[in-house]
């Protein structure tokens, strides 16, 4: 591994997630409905058909807001709805700190029954989201028909390395208060996906690293029905290469049928 790679990966997540905090917001989707599901918890959905839920990456700039061109796009076609963690976007401040991943996977599992009732969902999960959405897949397998990873970490990089902190209590995690080490343990414990979803891992083109890349290889090994596609853009995929992320969902929606 070339460390002086590995540092400018880093810098590129780190730039880009300061720069996703300073952008102006964007126009709401057409008939999104608001909703407070757990404690604080705010999400909004839009559109009809199967479930789809989008899962934020971490640090200041992470909120729903960076998903509105994705949830604008697929939202002819599912049920689309995206969420922003206590601590973060317009959720209020958790209650207390240490939050592992018991409390972040409850978290995620109320916005998924309010997204899909009794049926499955696909989960689409960005940065620190792939953490979440992978412990849910595992935990819940008879709900999630299928994962979107969008340059997802992976704990053989880990959230220190990812974000190019020095340890796990200088992460740049806006108020979300979280037990770091816990949800790392808990992603790391799970190296096969129940039943072999469908999986599109989606990694980006610019600013990465040989661990990166090796961390998107192990991703793609979750499950034997998984795709890599890498996208001419950096870490912010969801923002610089919106259609990328659609054509993904689109890709699994169409496997799951």
């Amino acid at each position: 591994m070339n460390p002086g790679r590995l540092r400018t990966g880093a810098a590129a997540l780190l730039t880009a997630v300061a720069a996703t905090a300073c952008g102006s917001p964007a126009e709401p989707v057409p008939g999104e409905e608001a909703a407070t599901v757990s404690p604080g918890q705010q999400v909004w959905c839009a559109g009809s058909g199967p479930a789809v839920v989008l899962v934020n990456g971490i640090g200041d700039g992470a909120s729903a807001r960076q998903w509105l061109d994705v949830h604008r796009e697929l939202a002819d076609r599912a049920r689309v709805c995206r969420y922003d963690r206590p601590g973060t976007g317009d959720s209020a401040a958790p209650g207390r700190a240490g939050r592992g991943a018991e409390e972040l996977d409850a978290e995620l599992d109320a916005v998924v029954r309010h997204a899909a009732g009794a049926d499955d969902v696909v989960l689409v999960a960005h940065s620190f989201g792939g953490y979440l959405a992978r412990i849910h897949a595992d935990r819940h397998p008879e709900r999630v028909a299928g994962l979107v990873l969008v340059d997802a970490l992976d704990p053989s990089v880990g959230v220190v390395r990812g974000t190019g902190a020095e340890d796990l209590g200088s992460v740049p995690m806006a108020g979300e208060r979280l037990d770091l080490g816990d949800l790392e343990r808990a992603a790391a414990s799970v190296d096969a996906l129940p039943g072999d979803p469908p999986v599109v891992v989606l990694r980006r083109g610019q600013g990465s690293s040989p661990a990166w890349d090796a961390g998107q290889a192990a991703l793609a090994a979750l499950s034997a029905r998984s795709r890599t596609v890498e996208v001419d853009a950096g870490h912010q995929i969801p923002s610089e290469d919106p259609e990328a992320v659609v054509a993904a969902v689109h890709e699994v929606l169409e496997e799951t049928g």
